[in-house]
């Protein structure tokens, strides 16, 4: 059994230059087919792919959900926070 070497490269605010993780590369095709990762054909993916896959395996670790539960749940999360977000700019807009 191979695990894949994953190198992500991004400049989101340039917290994350570089990350290395091994992951198996069923559970990428997996999660690739199930389009919860989008991997480039070096095996290279995007921090918000990387940052979601994380998430998603941190629920299923930590709660016991299934995949498709904890992608959805992600999904939710995300749209909460930019709902917040967006709040935040309107009252901030209105104070003004």
């Amino acid at each position: 059994m191979k695990l894949v070497r994953i190198h992500c490269h991004t400049d989101v605010e340039e917290k994350v230059t570089e990350c290395r993780l091994e992951y198996h590369p069923d559970l990428l095709a997996i999660y690739q087919e199930m389009g919860i990762i989008n991997l480039d054909k070096d095996k290279t993916m995007h921090y918000e792919d990387l940052r979601r896959l994380n998430k998603i395996l941190r629920l299923k670790r930590n709660t016991g959900v299934n995949t498709v539960g904890a992608a959805i749940i992600v999904d939710l999360l995300d749209k909460i926070e930019n709902l917040q977000d967006e709040i935040e700019n309107l009252r901030k807009k209105v104070g003004d």
